[in-house]
């Protein structure tokens, strides 16, 4: 099914969303950020929001991201986004989507490689998901609860990430040094 979103509601389009043409979805993916949704102005980027919030943003589903991006980004009552014009909400929608990829890879270009040692030993067994990241954070920062941590700007965490990993692999390359050094 083909259809015009500009006239439509966000609650309209997502109503017949499991009859789309396939190039009707591809279509809704390449809408633009809008300025302003719900009468509030949309985010250059995701630079600011906590580490707490970045990891709510997780949902399964479109009505789940969308409820999450209301609440979370937005600042607003779902109800109001399932209002808002379809082409304006699932622009951004979609732009938040796009956001948190790069976010993913930039938290994934932090980790090192595990050696063959630490993956014998179990390494890929630890994998904590989000709380882990938050829980490592309090700890590196001394902090005595998981939510101080979970209110701290996930670039920040993430140049933390950065600077412990490119540490290890220091400490890894000297290491290695040391035992050829003592053959």
């Amino acid at each position: 099914m083909k259809i015009t979103i500009k006239k439509r509601t966000t609650r309209q389009v997502l109503a017949i969303e499991r009859v789309l043409t396939p190039e009707s979805r591809a279509a809704l993916q390449t809408l633009p950020k809008p300025d302003k949704v719900c009468g509030v102005r949309t985010p250059r980027n995701l630079n600011d929001l906590t580490i707490g919030d970045l990891f709510s943003l997780q949902a399964d589903g479109t009505h789940a991201l969308i409820e999450r991006i209301a609440s979370v980004i937005l600042k607003v009552h779902p109800r109001r986004c399932y209002n808002e014009r379809a082409d304006k909400m699932l622009g951004f929608v979609f732009w938040v989507g796009r956001e948190l990829e790069r976010i993913a890879a930039l938290f994934a270009s932090t980790s090192n490689q595990p050696t063959p040692e630490e993956i014998k030993a179990g390494i890929n067994d630890l994998d904590f998901g989000p709380f882990g990241i938050i829980d490592w954070y309090a700890h590196r920062q001394g902090y005595q609860d998981q939510d101080d941590a979970a209110k701290v700007a996930w670039v920040r965490v993430c140049e933390c990430m950065r600077i412990d990993n490119e540490r290890i692999a220091f400490e890894r390359r000297l290491r290695e040094i040391m035992a050829n050094k003592n053959k």
